[in-house]
């Protein structure tokens, strides 16, 4: 029997929109639908009908390994097309002309790179672009957020991502001439969604348009709470795409493309409008443009409206902001990497250099393998979209994971740096926010692990699990068919309540054997416990015997091995979470986000070992070997006594690793010069042997 579930045609009511109707909360259910609905549209879009790298870890077949080193392979082939655009941005950097006096993205650094078509990277040459892959995006944002140009990294991405990429693939034909060659040449693009009022739930908007029979165009309003707020890339006179109900109470969410005025707007400018941009004052992004909108029956014409649902739009353009994310976290940790090195190679601690203890080592190596971490699932999950695989569950953990390592080696340099990465002129300082904010934007990393879940089980859920939530449901329900008062209702079946609800317990029992779909799950249960016994044995085989694991590089095999095996597992663990909460895990988010967070930690270090192996770098295997062992102590927990060889096995990673720093032999910070150190010191001279 086949360990994995056959896949599904989409259904018009998703499994967890039936569960959360079936709990009574009516309202989750139709936002969930909703959503649902539009990610289903997008992905019909993208023509996505390869079943998703995630579940199948999960489900089965298991990916060959290949595959998983796609990623890595197609990176190390990808052309120079980014060197122009490094080479403008790093002659900026170096000539003191890439930030204003306030610390903002200097024009001439825009117009630097606006020449070398950084803007346009992705966007066809048709319309002017350098018709450039993603990942080749990729290496060019990671370069630049490892040298210090994480904003521009930033702006660039949203550009591209969300900004373009919504046009491509939604917009008419003279919406596309109209406005990618404008992007191509350089002008800012934002898209603008969240609101004062909402977050990035698109279906929450309440930014609305109204017809304008005058014009056969539109009315904008947006305006209090309505206001669309950290709009990124937005600035007078620029571009923006805007998210914006059909109607004050209408259920169409639309999308706009419009050139915003170049100046505020009112009455007293003899125009029926009203229309300002201000400064967000967000802490976060401060080197760019960061606004809230203001429309008050703002004038938009009728051309100006892509034919599309918003939602869908967001969800089409997201896996690639989420893979641009990761590659820009790994540039970041590249970048805390060199200076602490810099630093401990450096500077006197207490019996000689810092780069010499065990804990800095440590430190740095976290650094060092969340940046090839976060880069290996980029890379991965850009293969994945490229060869038409669905990037459910890979786009969403590539996020949490990148944004999660990004900040832990945030605070790693601060503990190698001390006090001087709080140094206004430091870097690591100017950093510190965005670490922050990566794990909200694009989705926040807890509630995007969760629909991750969601996700990669749902064909599960759908075949097998399904049938116990209805017959739960129905008896949820009176003679006439109507929902019970919520203080009635059963969310879980459980052996106490046979005696306090024997008649509704016994009618949920001979109603659940009477289903097919309970069967079904009886076998899957009996069929995949069949196959796991009949694995036994192979346990007992040194992984380098096994012809799946040979490729890989020693150090890397069990970690392999381990990742693979405990993904297989948690089909076991999906379902007993399940069977326990029933109904009840519709508003359970602690078992979900816990469960999530082990498949991204697994998933993470079976991405580390490929991406390590396709390149043949020995320092980067090293890296890969000391992250994931670092990994596999949080799947299994910290334990003390029984954990000592544990820890053996972690302190010669780390002594590894901290060699190749200290000789300087880690490619990783190749090509990324060390920032100056603030109020410097005098290093110490080597005293000559006598």
């Amino acid at each position: 029997m086949s360990t994995a579930p056959n896949p599904v045609s989409p259904a018009t009511t998703s499994t967890a929109e039936k569960a959360l109707a079936a709990a009574g909360d009516v309202d989750s259910a139709r936002d969930v639908g909703a959503l649902d609905a539009s990610q289903r549209q997008a992905a019909v879009r993208l023509g996505r009908h390869k079943q998703g790298l995630v579940e199948r870890l999960i489900y089965g077949p298991a990916p060959a390994a290949s595959e998983l080193q796609s990623g890595a392979i197609a990176a190390s082939q990808a052309g120079a097309r980014g060197a122009g655009v490094m080479q403008a941005a790093l002659g900026c950097l170096q000539r003191g002309e890439a930030f204003t006096a306030d610390g903002k993205l200097s024009a001439a650094l825009r117009a630097s790179v606006a020449a070398e078509k950084a803007y346009g990277f992705t966007v066809p040459t048709e319309f002017g672009g350098l018709d450039g892959r993603y990942v080749e995006l990729a290496l060019v944002e990671e370069e630049m957020a490892a040298n210090g140009l994480g904003p521009l990294a930033v702006e660039i991405s949203g550009e591209l991502t969300i900004g373009a990429g919504s046009l491509l693939a939604y917009g008419t034909e003279a919406q596309k001439h109209t406005f990618l060659p404008l992007v191509a040449q350089g002008e800012l693009m934002a898209f603008g969604l969240t609101e004062v009022g909402i977050g990035v739930n698109a279906k929450k908007v309440r930014a609305y348009v109204e017809p304008d029979p005058v014009t056969g165009g539109f009315r904008l309003h947006a305006m209090g709470d309505r206001n669309k707020l950290w709009i990124t890339n937005a600035t007078h006179g620029g571009l923006v795409a805007l998210v914006a109900r059909v109607g004050k109470d209408g259920k169409q969410v639309g999308l706009f493309v419009m050139r915003l005025p170049s100046k505020d707007m009112n009455a007293d400018d003899g125009v029926d409008y009203e229309f300002w941009c201000r400064p967000s004052n967000t802490g976060a992004f401060t080197a760019n443009h960061n606004v809230r909108l203001h429309f008050a029956n703002y004038p938009l014409r009728a051309d100006e409206q892509i034919q599309a649902d918003g939602v869908e739009v967001l969800f089409y353009c997201l896996r690639m902001g989420r893979c641009m994310l990761a590659a820009m976290a790994a540039g970041y940790q590249r970048m805390f990497a060199v200076d602490a090195t810099a630093y401990a190679r450096s500077r006197d601690g207490v019996g000689g250099l810092v780069i010499k203890h065990e804990l800095p080592r440590q430190h740095i190596g976290r650094m060092l393998g969340g940046a090839l971490q976060s880069r290996a699932l980029s890379h991965l999950s850009l293969q994945q979209d490229a060869d038409g695989h669905d990037l459910a569950g890979l786009r969403d953990l590539t996020k949490s994971a990148a944004a999660t390592s990004a900040l832990e080696s945030q605070i790693a340099c601060e503990r190698v740096l001390g006090g001087r990465s709080f140094d206004r002129a430091s870097r690591v300082h100017e950093a510190r926010h965005n670490m922050h904010v990566f794990g909200v934007v694009e989705g926040e990393d807890d509630l995007i692990l969760m629909g991750m879940v969601k996700d990669v089980t749902d064909t599960f859920t759908t075949r097998y699990m399904a049938g116990m939530l209805s017959v739960i449901q129905s008896i949820n329900e009176g003679p006439d068919g109507k929902p019970l008062p919520p203080e009635q209702r059963i969310l879980r079946l459980t052996p106490a309540l046979a005696f306090s609800q024997t008649k509704r317990v016994w009618q949920a029992t001979t109603r659940l054997l009477a289903k097919g779909a309970f069967w079904s799950l009886v076998l899957w249960v009996l069929g995949n416990l069949l196959i796991e016994l009949l694995r036994l044995p192979r346990c007992l085989v040194p992984s380098s015997w096994l012809p799946r694991y040979q490729p890989l590089p020693k150090t890397l095999r069990r970690y392999a091995r381990f990742a693979e095996t405990r993904l297989r597992w948690l089909r076991w663990a999906y379902l007993g979470i399940n069977l326990h909460f029933q109904l009840e895990l519709t508003r359970a988010q602690i078992p979900l986000q816990r469960l999530g967070k082990v498949i991204e930690q697994l998933v993470s270090m079976l991405a580390l070992c490929h991406h390590a192996a396709a390149l043949r770098d020995d320092s980067q295997q090293r890296v890969a070997a000391l992250q994931c062992e670092q990994l596999m102590t949080r799947v299994k927990g910290t334990r003390l006594l029984t954990g000592l060889w544990q820890m053996d096995r972690l302190r010669q990673l780390v002594g590894a690793v901290g060699d190749d720093l200290e000789q300087g032999r880690s490619s990783l910070l190749v090509g990324v010069a060390p920032q100056p150190l603030a109020h410097p010191f005098e290093v110490r001279e080597k005293k000559k042997p006598s």
